[in-house]
């Protein structure tokens, strides 16, 4: 293989193409040197292998392992011995080459949800503050959130779909948004003129007026 040219299209297609985070780009890369590069199609490595690698808890390895599979950037199978995988190189991958001529980005049409593709663009429109509760937020550690849940009929457009804080995120499951935002009010985490705001931003939300820059 040339690795000097994948290598080189993994930092100018790869990562901007999916948007890796500190964690999913230090995984691939050392999922990548534990299996291709050494000429293996997979490798079986348990969580705990993982967390050593790159310095942090089997929660944060299972989450970053699991976005690289949602991305579609590696194959992932459980085994009693660990996680099988298989790492997916740009050949193997449907990317777009810096040749390409870009496409009209149609703004309704995109699955804010799916792979966390676009979360950069959600923080930046959140200003980097959990959408309900208003605590700091950055792209390693934030969760999207479905404003009107799967369930009672909410899709994956930005109309619907907000960064939020993992605690809000937990809390919140399936309770409407205004109802969430009113328990946030009663129990002092956000002050009358924010929960006020928030009821704002839900309103110019779902009239589409948030729209996140791509």
């Amino acid at each position: 293989m040339d690795w000097q040219r994948i290598l080189c299209e993994i930092e100018e297609l790869l990562i901007p193409h999916y948007n890796f985070d500190i964690y999913e780009r230090g995984l691939y890369g050392y999922l990548l040197n534990q299996t291709r590069v050494r000429g293996l199609e997979n490798v079986i490595i348990p969580l705990s292998v993982i967390s050593q690698a790159l310095s942090c808890s089997d929660w944060q390895s299972r989450k970053t392992i699991r976005r690289l599979a949602e991305k579609g950037c590696i194959e992932l199978e459980q085994t009693r011995r660990g996680h099988s995988v298989k790492v997916l190189i740009p050949d193997e991958l449907d990317l777009p080459t810096q040749k390409s001529t870009p496409t009209k980005i149609k703004l309704e049409e995109i699955d804010f949800f799916k792979g966390r593709e676009h979360v950069h663009a959600l923080i930046k429109r959140e200003k980097r503050a959990c959408f309900y509760c208003l605590s700091e937020i950055s792209n390693e550690n934030c969760e999207l959130d479905h404003v009107l849940p799967q369930l009672n009929g909410g899709d994956n457009s930005y109309r619907n779909i907000v960064a939020t804080c993992h605690k809000c995120n937990t809390r919140k499951q399936s309770t409407e948004a205004t109802d969430f935002l009113r328990a946030l009010y009663r129990k002092g985490m956000i002050s009358e003129n924010e929960f006020e705001g928030r009821l704002s931003a839900l309103e110019a939300l779902s009239k589409g007026e948030l729209k996140p820059e791509l």
